[in-house]
């Protein structure tokens, strides 16, 4: 006999509220500053068995793809593919800096606990390497739409420049010019005009 919907939803909704708490959990170990982020650890934090993270998660790797995933929803990364949807390349890369000024900010504590712990925890600093480098990628994605239509900047010019803008586009770079009385999101303009600079671009 196939189960009644009703006892199905209620099982989804068992599994999702369990996933939910064991999110909130790894969250608050890296915001506890601990030096250990592991499966057992996120387990006694959420109060469920090993069994549960492995079975919900998979692996110690995706239980952070879907913390970064989980982090992206709250911090409003959905904006990103309305910035690449623009037409002119300008808005584009200003709502692409405005959108990671919000998302360095709505999680700037956990930010910043993730890369002090990236720096001993090499599996933590692969998963946390690989997030960052999608914006390198989006980065590649505007700088090109920005590029001229005689071939320059060159070959070289061009990865200098995306590091440039990776570098300040950074959280780094968007925490220490905030520093402690002001938030990411409120240096969004100082990051816009010192990445127009970069790209050669007219100043306000």
């Amino acid at each position: 006999m196939t189960p009644r919907p009703y006892h199905l939803g209620r099982r989804q909704a068992a599994v999702d509220r369990t996933r939910a708490r064991t999110l909130a959990a790894a969250r608050a170990l890296l915001l506890a500053g601990s030096a250990e982020f592991s499966i057992e650890a996120v387990a006694r934090r959420a109060r469920v068995t090993r069994a549960t993270v492995y079975h919900q998660f998979g692996s110690r790797p995706k239980l952070l793809e879907a913390l970064f995933d989980d982090m992206a929803a709250r911090g409003g990364m959905w904006d990103l593919a309305d910035a690449f949807r623009q037409p002119d390349p300008e808005e584009a890369l200003a709502r692409f800096v405005a959108t990671f000024g919000r998302f360095w900010t709505v999680h700037r504590a956990i930010h910043r606990r993730m890369r002090a712990l990236a720096a001993l925890d090499k599996g933590l600093g692969r998963a946390v390497f690989a997030r960052e480098e999608r914006r390198r990628r989006g980065l590649r994605v505007i700088v090109g739409r920005l590029s001229r239509p005689d071939g320059r900047p060159t070959a070289r010019a061009l990865e200098e420049t995306i590091d440039a803008l990776y570098m300040l586009t950074g959280f780094h770079s968007f925490d220490t010019l905030a520093g402690s009385r002001r938030t990411p999101a409120d240096v969004t303009p100082v990051v816009l005009r010192l990445a127009r600079r970069v790209l050669g671009l007219p100043g306000d």
